[in-house]
């Protein structure tokens, strides 16, 4: 009597538990051809599905004789729901139909070499010579990835990549935004964990990962939304602090607009934590790297002044005025450079009071 993975409620049959989950769980699963997926990478790219493409899709269904709604009750065609349906021992004997014989050791054992279920399924049929296609060689990578969850869980894959996203989305619209973050910070663990070292650029990683996954526009929204909890709780500038270094560590042959703006976002959070030494730093490191970049200027200069610092000293000030004018001479834009040259302006009148003030004294 099978039972249910998410809810635990027992069926008579398969073909019991298969109407079950499609109508009351309808999981977000890897297929080989998957409707749902597709239709995420188009929402989530703005793009509208083509008639050529609608077409393509009609043509595959009327090929092998099934519509989508009769797809998934075919006993030939297999998703990924099917295979996490069945019992350990239901995928072992299937998978010995093909010659396949695994056990949880030996799962493992491949799975600490590997980075995907694709992969791992690729190496069993190479291994064990499978002359397997179609539908059964569907089942055969399904059943490694369903394997994975089941017994190797604490490995990375890239598979696992793509389900976080979904859960993050379906928690964010629950209204568990904090919880939502926390699937995305564990979908960059494993992109992290998955990604070969010598990939160092986003266009490479975007090659390597799902598909389905869009990698720079998935790190500024989880960018977004750390920034967004940390309005109301303010641990989350650490977390973030931490998630933008891990971006440049990571990749750092990214563009380099990507580059600046997470540079940036780590200096301002330092200023934040109040951390102006290493604020600094970072600003001077910017500037010696990009050295366009007008906002390091400015930024750097209000650190001496602004921003939480001590009360400042005429070399501070001095400094301040220096960084600003090299603000407005950078060849990058400012935004409202008539407010740096009031700061300018600003400085000079407290150091000129400065040496007034000396004078006096003497």
């Amino acid at each position: 009597m099978p039972d249910c993975p998410y809810c635990e409620r027992s069926f008579a049959d398969e073909s019991e538990i298969r109407k079950h989950l499609y109508e009351d769980h309808e999981s977000d699963e890897l297929g080989r051809i998957d409707t749902k997926r597709v239709e995420q990478y188009i929402d989530d790219h703005d793009l509208e599905e083509s008639d050529d493409a609608t077409r393509a899709q009609q043509d595959t269904e009327e090929t092998v004789g099934m519509t989508p709604a009769t797809d998934r009750q075919s006993d030939e065609r297999w998703e990924l729901h099917d295979v996490q349906a069945l019992s350990t021992e239901e995928i072992r004997d299937k998978l010995a139909e093909h010659g396949i014989d695994t056990t949880e050791a030996s799962f493992r054992d491949r799975a600490a070499e590997v980075d995907s279920a694709m992969a791992l399924a690729d190496q069993w049929e190479d291994d064990h010579d499978v002359d397997a296609s179609g539908y059964d060689q569907d089942f055969i990578w399904m059943a490694a990835e369903v394997f994975w969850s089941r017994w190797a869980s604490d490995l990375p894959y890239r598979e696992r990549i793509y389900d976080l996203v979904q859960e993050g989305r379906e928690l964010r619209e629950q209204g568990n935004d904090a919880e939502a973050c926390q699937q995305w910070l564990t979908a960059w663990e494993t992109i992290i964990a998955v990604t070969p070292e010598d990939i160092t650029t986003i266009e490479a990683a975007d090659d390597h990962l799902p598909n389905v996954l869009s990698l720079e526009p998935f790190l500024r929204s989880v960018d977004n939304d750390l920034a967004a909890l940390a309005a109301d709780d303010p641990t989350y500038h650490e977390r973030r602090l931490e998630f933008c270094r891990g971006v440049c560590t990571q990749f750092p042959d990214a563009p380099d607009e990507l580059l600046l703006d997470f540079r940036h976002f780590i200096a301002d959070l330092l200023t934040e934590l109040g951390r102006l030494d290493e604020s600094r730093n970072e600003f001077e490191t910017l500037i010696r790297d990009y050295p366009e970049d007008s906002w390091a200027y400015k930024k750097l200069a209000d650190s001496y002044w602004r921003e939480g610092a001590d009360e400042p000293t005429a070399e501070d000030l001095e400094r301040a005025v220096k960084l600003y004018e090299q603000a407005l001479n950078a060849e990058g834009s400012l935004e409202q450079p008539s407010t740096v040259s009031e700061r300018i302006d600003e400085l000079e009148r407290r150091l000129a009071n400065m040496d007034t003030s000396e004078m006096q004294e003497e």
